[in-house]
């Protein structure tokens, strides 16, 4: 697949300098630059954020809706990608359907961005129901897992999106990785270390070396003592 018929995947996280993606560090006084910084950035390297399942329902979907309300009588496991236009887009990597949207967009750092559902045959017909009902439109991409390859292609034919930013969590980023579609690393690593071993890393890949070599690019040095590392991949 020739990399102009996809989008482009910039990994972009904010890190300690252990490289914990989470953790009490996460909002303090002393971090709030590379924060901002972080949120800044997203919005400038794309105008479309992604992210798995487990991320998007903590912080965008967190609701429960209830799919006995709808029939899936009628709807096929195909694309469905009704007529809107949007600055930003929120893409859903939502493989079983999961994600409790209780608006058709994400709210985030200044921005409303629409919602894109990415799902497998393992999505409820009445889950797809529901997305419709919201006028959210979803990708069938995969039959048990999510094809990603074939997924950055629909984003590019269907809404024109030729960069998106994955920003966790770190299964999807180990996913992304595995699959050989990581094009760019943009880490923000914020003045603070973790420590908690227990806390999630940038990349989980479930134990599998992935033999690819990035190289660093450039280096932004931030007002709170943290620094911007972007890389690209060989």
């Amino acid at each position: 697949m020739a990399m102009m018929d996809r989008a482009q995947v910039i990994i972009h996280m904010y890190q300690s300098i252990d490289g914990k993606i989470d953790g009490e560090w996460d909002g303090l006084p002393g971090d709030h630059a590379s924060g901002v910084y972080y949120d800044d950035q997203l919005f400038k390297i794309s105008n479309t954020n992604a992210n798995g399942s487990n991320t998007i329902v903590m912080y965008a979907a967190k609701g429960h809706p209830d799919l006995s309300q709808f029939s899936g009588d009628g709807i096929e496991y195909t694309d469905w990608v009704p007529q809107i236009h949007s600055m930003t887009w929120d893409v859903s990597f939502d493989r079983k359907g999961r994600a409790g949207w209780e608006k058709n967009y994400f709210d985030y750092a200044g921005y409303k961005s629409r919602a894109i559902e990415v799902v497998t045959k393992q999505a409820s017909k009445p889950y797809l129901a529901f997305l419709r009902s919201m006028e959210i439109p979803y990708l069938v991409c995969g039959q048990q897992e999510i094809n990603f390859e074939q997924a950055l292609v629909k984003l590019r034919r269907y809404f024109g999106i030729k960069k998106m930013v994955l920003g966790g969590g770190a299964l999807i980023n180990g996913a992304f990785l595995k699959a050989g579609l990581v094009d760019q690393i943009s880490l923000v690593v914020a003045p603070y270390i973790s420590g908690n071993t227990a806390m999630k890393g940038t990349f989980d890949t479930l134990g599998q070396f992935v033999n690819q070599r990035f190289h660093l690019e450039r280096t932004v040095p931030l007002d709170d003592g943290g620094v911007q590392l972007i890389f690209a991949k060989d």
